[in-house]
Parts: structure tokens; sequence; C-alpha cells
């Protein structure tokens, strides 16, 4: 069980302002994968929730990331993504654009961002951002 305080970006799905996050992660049956459930509490009253499952390929030992959430789009494929030190980025690609996840790991806390660029755009613009601990 991880809480956090979370800053939401204005973009195509929403306007911004701040946020409470909280995260339920734990492993499969199995072992192999993690399950992360995910609930976000808006100031103004707004809520998103989202189930994803993370997985290692083991073909090419890229990490997937399968996200099903409120907005209802269904994951056409899963992000992909490799660990740059104790950072796991991983990318899709969608019929809106191109979506980065972000998990950054640290002893105590874990940092969660997402950002999109549509198919034409240069750069990443920030959808949301968070930090989380135990609790």
């Amino acid at each position: 069980q991880w809480t956090g305080s979370e800053t939401i970006h204005p973009s195509p799905w929403g306007p911004g302002g701040p946020a409470v996050g909280k995260w339920e992660i734990r492993r499969d049956g199995s072992g192999l994968h993690l399950l992360l459930d995910y609930a976000e509490q808006r100031v103004d009253g707004a809520s998103f929730d989202a189930h994803s499952v993370l997985a290692i390929d083991p073909e090419t030992g890229d990490w997937l990331l399968f996200l099903f959430d409120s907005f209802g789009y269904p994951p056409l494929q899963p992000a992909r993504g490799r660990w740059e030190e104790n950072r796991l980025v991983l990318e899709k690609r969608t019929p809106r654009g191109v979506g980065r996840t972000i998990f950054e790991i640290g002893p105590d806390e874990f940092r969660y961002g997402v950002a999109s660029r549509a198919h034409e755009a240069a750069i990443f613009t920030p959808v949301m951002d968070g930090v989380y601990r135990r609790g």
C-alpha cells in the first residue's frame, strides 16, 4: 500500500491540479507478474482508476506494462521499457500519440510520472507526477 501527493498537469484529458494517489502493488499467484491497482482523487472531486499488469518479456528482457483505466481505452499493446539505474522507463504508441511512463524507485518512496507526445510533436508533455510512501 502506497499513498502520495500528485500534480496533475493540464492536458487534453482534463484540467490540472493537486490530487492524492493510492497504489496497491502485489505479485500474482505465479510470482512472475506485478499487479498494480491505482486510485486517484482530485481536490475538485474527480477520480481516476487504473489496473495494470507489469511483466517481463522472456524473449527480449523488456518490461511490459498492460494498463486498463477509467478512461476506457483498451491496451492495444503494452508499454515497453528497460531499467535505467533506478528508473523504469516505458513507452507505447497509441492512435492518440506516444505515452511515456516512469517509475523511479528510492529507498523509502517511489515516484511515478506520465507524459505524452502527439505523433507530430517533438517533445513529451507532462500529464502527471506523484511521490508515494508506504502506508
